[in-house]
């Protein structure tokens, strides 16, 4: 399976389909060039982002060359980049919908 990454200083990569928990995904650019090579350390559907190196606690989120968000606790290598460890610098996600959100994806904490 492949993700892309978007933009030079990109923390994250899209996922261009399902992946299993301890499956490798080629990390790509736009350019279809495989720049790496993650094991992933949880479920990751299709659209969502994987994280491309360890990322700090309050640390900015690159995508497409902007920031996206701040990472609300430290995100590892190879996990899913998604609310429940980041937080919108633009829209405040009442905490209940971001819980709904995990719940409904079954993403691992």
């Amino acid at each position: 399976m492949k993700a892309i990454k978007l933009a030079a200083n990109d923390n994250v990569a899209t996922l261009l389909g399902d992946i299993e928990k301890h499956q490798v995904v080629e990390i790509i650019t736009a350019d279809n060039e495989v720049i790496a090579e993650i094991n992933a350390l949880q479920k990751i559907t299709f659209g969502n982002k994987i994280a491309l190196c360890d990322i700090a606690k309050s640390e900015r989120i690159y995508k497409a060359g902007h920031s996206i968000g701040k990472s609300i606790t430290e995100i590892p290598l190879g996990q899913l980049v998604h609310v429940q460890n980041v937080r919108s610098e633009r829209l405040d996600i009442p905490e209940a919908i971001i819980e709904e959100i995990i719940k409904q994806m079954g993403i691992e904490q």
